[in-house]
This record gives C-alpha cells, structure tokens and sequence, in this order.
C-alpha cells in the first residue's frame, strides 16, 4: 500500500509511478484516513509527501502515529522537494521504521514566498524525477534495504528546526485567504482540501484554523480567484499535468 499527502499533484505523480510499476494500491492522505493501520508481515507499505519548510507536513506527522508496521514489513518513503529536504528523513526515521528513503526534486509551487518555475524548467525536473524512479522502482519491487538518496542541503538541522518552528505556528494561518470577484462559489476549494478546512458559505469560501499550506485551493482553483494575502496576486498557479509524453521527450519537450 502507498499513502501520499500532496497539493499540487508532484506527489501523488510519484505516488501513482510507482503504484503503476508495482501493482500497490495507493491512498491519498487527509483528515479521512486518520484511522489506525496496521501493516501486515511481508507487505510493503510506501509513503511519499512534499517537504514543507525543510520537514515533514503536520498532516503526515499526524497520518504516520496511527500506523503499526510489522517487524518483517517492507517500509519505504519518497519526499518531493524543491531543491533541499533537510532534516525531514532523519525525523521520519524516528517516528517509524523506513527500510529505505529517498528524495526528488520537484517543481517549486510555494507561491506564498516565490513565483511559480518557468515551464521548461519544471518540466527538466520531472525528467530527472522520473529517471531516478527508473533505478528506485526495481529496488522497491525487490524490497531492498539499506538505500538512501535524500538532498538533505547545507545547515539541514538549523534549517529543519527553525524554519519549520515559524512556519507551523505563524505561517499555517488561514486568515490571510480570501476570494476574488471572480469567485462563482463552485466550491472546488473545498473538495480538494486534505483537512475540510473549507465551508461554502452563501456561495463564498470559508476557511477555518487548520490549513496545512498545501496550497490546493489557490492552485487549484478554476476561476483564480483565491490569494493569500498579497503575497500571490502575481504568481502563476501550478498544477502537476504533464503528460507522459512530454516527460519522455516524445513530443518535442513542449509544455
């Protein structure tokens, strides 16, 4: 079984590459999926998440207290990043056993601090994701242990620990959200946020107090008219799309 946490699609992709190669059911995870799992002896259990603030999301720290692996279980785990992951696999290690990990570099979509990636250079990341999957899928058919590639950068520990303190008690704030005239009250907000943090109020959006910042809302939405603040009136939106063609350079490279 692989369970992944994703807002924009570059981990569930990685999830659903995988899940394909290997025949493992997959299994999105929000507020949903929050009861006790147990991992049967000889079974493989994968996850696969973004990294936030150089650590684990809030929502798969919560996920991974409810699951029980068995001694004889095979663990792995695959973070997506945008260039470094930290101390993240170091502190997942803790929380449970992970036979091997690994991290790929994915296109950046925080549009809260930075601009959207150009899409040439979103889509050379993916190509180098699905290469490296190339060598890790039959790694993780095999049930291999032992293996560990994660871009953990300069400084991970100060990073982790610091970053990932003020991002989870200030930067987590839903306040900032708000619709746009353009909003038509569809409510696709709603259905894509992992924790229900969205009501549809009168035909306008609604947000509570416990967003993970994954982002699905604003990048999801079809009419562009959620922002964070100011902070993204003039970043794009991403999506993961890309189709298998583009990412084997059946088509030219075009986007």
């Amino acid at each position: 079984m692989i369970y992944y946490f994703s807002g924009t699609g570059n981990s569930e992709w990685v999830a659903r590459r995988i899940s394909e190669a290997t025949g493992e059911r997959i299994e999105r995870i929000t507020s949903k999926t929050m009861e006790p799992i147990v991992v049967d002896g000889g079974e493989r259990f994968g996850i696969v998440f973004p990294i936030y603030a150089w650590n684990l999301p809030a929502m798969v720290s919560d996920f991974l207290k409810n699951v029980a692996v068995h001694k004889d279980a095979y663990t792995f785990a695959i973070c997506t990043c945008g260039a470094e992951s930290g101390f993240a696999m170091r502190l997942l290690q803790k929380k449970m056993r992970i036979d091997s990990l690994w991290s790929l570099v994915m296109p950046d979509n925080y549009i809260v601090a930075f601009d959207v990636e150009p899409e040439d250079k979103a889509l050379a990341k993916v190509r180098a994701a699905d290469a490296a999957l190339d060598e890790i899928i039959p790694k993780i058919l095999a049930k291999e242990s032992g293996c560990a590639d994660v871009h953990m950068g300069k400084l991970p520990i100060l990073k982790t620990f610091v970053a990932s303190h003020f991002f989870n008690k200030y930067a987590r704030s839903a306040k900032p959200f708000h619709s746009t005239y353009d909003c038509t009250g569809c409510g696709h907000c709603a259905a894509v946020c992992p924790v229900e943090n969205i009501h549809i109020v009168d035909g306008m959006p609604i947000f509570e107090d416990h967003c993970q910042q994954c982002l699905a809302c604003i990048h999801r939405c079809p009419q562009r008219a959620l922002e964070y603040g100011k902070s993204t009136v003039k970043h794009g939106r991403y999506v993961f799309r890309f189709t298998t063609a583009q990412i084997k350079g059946e088509d030219d490279g075009q986007v």
